[in-house]
C-alpha cells in the first residue's frame, strides 16, 4: 500500500460523512496519483484494481508533476490545492501533503 499514512476521519454535519485522508511525502517514489487510488480504495474498502482509471476524470501526468514529482524541469506548486470528481468521490489534494477522499453530496 505505498508508504503513506490513511485514517478515516468522521466529520459531524447535519448527516455524518466519513472521509478518507492520506498524508503522502511528495519525495517518496510513490506518485501522487497512486496516493489517490490508495485512499479512494481504504475510503471503498475495496482492491485499488476494482477502481475506474483515475485517468478517466484526471490528467494524471499534471497532477504528478504539480503535486509531488521533484524534478529540475517539473513546474510543481509551491502551494495550491485541487479538488475533482472520481466517479461518486470527491478527491481533495494539496501541496501541504494530503490527500481526502469523500462520498459525493
Amino acid at each position: 500500500m505505498g508508504g503513506y499514512t490513511i485514517s478515516t476521519l468522521t466529520t459531524h454535519r447535519r448527516d455524518e460523512t466519513e472521509q478518507t485522508r492520506v498524508w503522502y511525502d511528495c519525495d517518496r517514489s510513490e506518485t501522487i496519483s497512486e496516493a489517490i487510488l490508495f485512499a479512494a480504495a481504504e475510503h471503498r474498502d475495496c482492491d485499488p484494481t476494482e477502481l475506474p482509471p483515475l485517468s478517466e476524470y484526471v490528467d494524471t501526468d499534471a497532477i504528478n508533476v504539480l503535486f509531488g514529482e521533484d524534478s529540475p524541469t517539473s513546474p510543481a506548486l509551491s502551494r495550491g490545492a485541487l479538488e475533482f470528481d472520481y466517479g461518486d468521490l470527491v478527491v481533495d489534494i494539496d501541496t501541504v501533503g494530503t490527500v481526502e477522499i469523500r462520498d459525493a453530496e
